[in-house]
This record gives C-alpha cells, structure tokens and sequence, in this order.
C-alpha cells in the first residue's frame, strides 16, 4: 500500500491551497496570507508530494488547477470547515473571549452601523479585536477567501457557498440647503437632472444604486462638485446650491441643518450580513452575527 503522508494536510496549508485556487497566483495568495512567496511554494510542493499530483500548471500570468485539483476542492473545503468547528468552544463567553474578527464593508456601513456596534462590543465582550477592511466590489470574494469573517452589503446575489441575512431596508434621499431653489417644493425629475449635484466618487468602481432606476437612465446629471467619500466636508455646503443624493440613514447622520427630501424617483436597497460555511456553526461568530442583527435593529428602536 502507498504511503500518505497526512502530516503535510494541516489546516494553514490547506488554507493555503484553497487560496491559491481561488486567486489563481501564488503571489497573491501569498499576499493574502501575509507570507513570502517561497513560503507559499513550499506548502505547495509538500500538498504535491503528499497529494501525488502537481495541484496546479502555469496558466498565463498566474496558475490553474489540474482535473485532481478541482476533483478535491470540495472536501478540502469541508475539512477546513470540519478544523475549525474541531477548536471552537462548547460555550462562548463574551466577556473573556480574545478573538480577532474582520468586517468587510464599504463607507455606509462604517458610518451608519460601525460606531453603534464598536460600542456594544466594547461593552460585552472588551477583548475582541475588530478589524474593518474596505469591500469595494469584492466583499463576496473577499468572505469566500477566507479575508473576512463577516460581509456587510447592499449587494444582492444568490452565492451558493454563504449564508445571508437581511438587517434593513433603506433608500435614497435628497439632502440640500433650507435655501435652496428646490427646498420649498417637490422635486421634479427635469428640476433634479438640472439641478447641480454634488457626487461621491468611490473607490472600486462602485456606483450608488440609485443611478439605476429607470428614471435616470440616459440623463447626464449636472455634477458641480465630487468628492472621494462621505466625509465632514458635507455640512459645510449647507448655504450652497449643491444636491446630493445618499441613502436616508446616512442623510440623517450627517446632514445637520440640511434638508431631506424626496427625490423624483423611487429607489431602496436592502443591507444584507453575509457570512460563510466556515463560521457557520461557531459559537464566537454566531453570537457576534447577533450583536451585529441587535445593532441594526436599535437603529430604528433606540432602547
């Protein structure tokens, strides 16, 4: 009989091989895990001997998986999920638990639900490290990968491999001066397209959803000032003749003596908390996915 050589099947080389899969570059699975590139490539070499297989052939710029490869992905998926249920605690405790946990998100969520929940988690469990990094457009990827623990997103999509859970419902504003022209009367859609309008421009290629509805579709708003995110900056246009167009929860944050009024169209989004097959069952993430729900639902009922 063949010798297998288990040893070489520990959780972090695993771990190592599903990104490299997944990003097609050891390079950038090397990145992503904060190593060396011959770190990388010397987990690799030891799953191919140990494997009996090379895993992965230059493709390009980058790698791609042999036929055995793609054959064993799905159970080392379920033996990293299986690892990390193997070391979570029967019970968790809050208030002792020194766990680092990574938020995927983008400038909303950080404004809107990010202050509430660093508090409640200071509060209950004062040990957690958070760390928030930025989605862009690549939250889901970014969950699937292993780069996060959580995704918070109004970006809807069926994904086999995740969990998801809707938080709240939101939508699009007007936010203006109380002397603006348009403040004293209901916007219509050839007043909002002419109008001047202050733009948010951010990072990833990421568009505000509201561009989308139909009754924008081919107008080329007016855009007298654009900014590189949502920042203190924006009361400051308070006297200005500027709109700009954010999601309500957001206007109500930052807008200060602004107005907030009904754009000329209808456009809503839901915020969804995404997570995936590997946090599952955690004990850890299952009650931090519950301060997170809480969090979210004190927004609209402050205790």
């Amino acid at each position: 009989m063949e010798k297998f050589d288990y040893s070489a099947l520990s959780f972090k080389s695993l771990k190592t091989l599903k990104l490299i899969y997944e990003l097609g570059s050891l390079t950038a699975a090397a990145i992503e895990l904060g190593q060396n590139q011959p770190t990388v490539s010397y987990t690799l070499d030891q799953l191919r001997e140990a494997l009996h297989d090379p895993l992965f052939v230059r493709s390009g710029r980058g790698v791609a998986p042999t036929s055995r490869c793609q054959q064993i992905m799905p159970e080392v998926e379920n033996l990293l999920r299986g690892m990390s249920d193997l070391f979570q605690p029967e019970e968790f405790e809050p208030t002792n638990a020194t766990l680092d946990m990574t938020l995927s998100c983008n400038q909303y969520e950080l404004q809107v639900i990010a202050p509430r929940l660093v508090q409640r988690l200071n509060r209950l469990a004062p040990n957690i490290r958070l760390t928030f990094i930025q989605s862009h457009l690549k939250g889901h990827q970014q969950l699937q990968r292993g780069q996060c623990d959580l995704l918070l997103s109004p970006v809807l999509h069926d994904y086999e491999a995740l969990y998801q859970r809707v938080l709240f419902e939101d939508r699009y504003v007007c936010l203006m001066s109380a002397e603006h022209p348009l403040a004293s009367q209901q916007i219509e859609l050839d007043d909002y397209i002419q109008a001047r309008h202050l733009e948010i421009h951010y990072e990833g290629g990421w568009k505000p959803l509201y561009l989308n509805t139909p009754e924008l579709q081919g107008a080329n708003l007016n855009v007298g000032l654009r900014l590189p995110g949502v920042t203190g900056f924006i009361p400051t246009i308070a006297s200005s003749d500027l709109i700009m167009t954010l999601p309500e929860r957001l206007a109500r944050l930052i807008g200060g003596p602004m107005l907030i009024k009904d754009p000329p169209f209808v456009s809503r989004f839901e915020l969804c908390l995404y997570w995936n097959k590997m946090t599952h069952q955690s004990k850890a993430h299952q009650w931090l996915r519950e301060q997170i729900i809480e969090t979210c639902t004190e927004l609209d009922n402050p205790p």
